[in-house]
């Protein structure tokens, strides 16, 4: 049941950014708005989530993450309300900042209470179940949201959000266990993540997995425009395309508690890197030929998406535990590096965009670059620690 709870309110994470997104045309028709202001509903609710993601890291270190995580729910139900009764524009904007801060915690320390509970061996197992759980999430949340649209309105939608926030609330209250973690000397100021910003192997840990994790998010934030604009596309197709990158994702992420099981952390991490290697390539090769084939492109990105599965789910665990007290914070670094990395970078490419995937392509490859260099130096760690055995 305490994973249950966890998969809940990562099931709502993945769903939350997107199952919205069909009800825009509904919603600049019926409250007047140009794109710009219904854009600020993601905009807002992402600088919330990011600002409460920091807050939550100190927070959780300092009262529990059991507190933290139940109170924010609390508050992403409050969010959730207001958007599904607003009488106007203003109404929704609010909603939405109160549902991404209250997204924040959960999203952040529900890692935490895998790691507090469960070995490193058994954590990394957990964690492919878990992302697999929010890459499904992320990618049907479009599709639901389109027949809840068509039938409900988008209130509909928002009200499927609150449905499921008051099932994560339900669970988070009555399964998580009680805190018996709590330092109340931890510093709610964002200077008590001095220690981990000036830890070196723990940057090395940190950049390892959020250039990987970037490297795919990027393209995904971009799928879209790519793909409909630049290749023309139909929306139809794009969806096969956008599933099946999923699919590919999710596929290895249930599957990996087996494969760690039966090939071990170490021989995983070094075949996954290679295979990174070797896709990166690739992409770069396409890229630069201005080869404009979406289905070579999204059969490469299959591919690459498959193994950057093991580096994180195997490091995630491991930068948690680094500094004793910190796991909340290590926690709440790791979901705003990827958060704000990933804005970065599908900014720096949509402004770089001609229509072609060289800049994508080139960006996939010089992130993944970047992750295989710091994760060769972590390599010395397997013969160090057992876990990764």
């Amino acid at each position: 049941m305490l994973f249950i709870a966890v998969a809940v309110v990562f099931f709502l994470a993945g769903m939350e950014i997107d199952i919205f997104i069909p009800s825009y045309p509904e919603l600049q028709q019926q409250f007047n708005l140009s794109p710009a202001k219904v854009q600020l509903c993601l905009s807002l609710n992402f600088i919330t989530y990011c600002i409460g993601s920091l807050y939550a890291g100190p927070l959780g270190d300092r009262y529990g993450v059991r507190k933290i995580i139940v109170y924010s729910l609390a508050i992403f139900v409050i969010g959730s309300i207001a958007c599904c009764f607003a009488a106007n524009f203003s109404y929704i904007l609010l909603g939405r900042l109160l549902q991404g801060l209250g997204m924040a915690a959960p999203a952040s320390l529900g890692y935490v209470v895998i790691a507090e509970r469960y070995t490193p061996e058994r954590q990394a197992s957990l964690l492919g179940i878990l992302n697999g759980f929010i890459t499904v999430a992320m990618a049907f949340a479009p599709v639901i949201g389109s027949y809840v649209t068509i039938y409900g309105g988008w209130r509909g939608n928002f009200a499927v959000l609150l449905v499921l926030a008051l099932v994560a609330f339900s669970l988070c209250h009555f399964v998580l266990p009680e805190d018996s973690k709590q330092n109340h000397t931890v510093s709610l100021s964002l200077k008590s993540y001095k220690p981990l910003l000036a830890d070196k192997v723990f940057l090395r840990y940190l950049t390892t997995i959020c250039a990987i994790i970037c490297a795919y998010w990027t393209f995904i934030g971009m799928g879209s425009i790519l793909y409909i604009e630049g290749f023309g596309v139909s929306i139809a197709k794009f969806g096969f395309y956008q599933g099946a990158l999923a699919g590919a994702f999710a596929i290895v992420s249930f599957s990996s508690p087996v494969l760690l099981r039966n090939f071990g952390h170490q021989q995983c991490f070094k075949v996954a890197l290679w295979w990174i290697a070797v896709c990166a390539l690739l992409i770069g090769v396409v890229a630069v030929c201005d080869l404009r084939d979406p289905l070579l492109i999204t059969v490469l990105m299959c591919l690459f998406s498959m193994p950057i599965v093991f580096p994180v789910n195997i490091l995630y665990p491991k930068i948690l535990e680094m500094i004793p007290g910190t796991k909340s914070r290590a926690a709440a670094l790791v979901n705003v590096g990827r958060l704000v990395g990933a804005a970065i970078f599908i900014e720096t490419v949509s402004y770089l965009y001609d229509g072609r995937f060289l800049h994508l392509g080139m960006l996939i490859c010089a992130l993944s670059v970047i992750g295989i260099f710091f994760a060769r130096a972590i390599l010395g760690d397997f013969a160090k620690d057992v876990s990764y055995q």
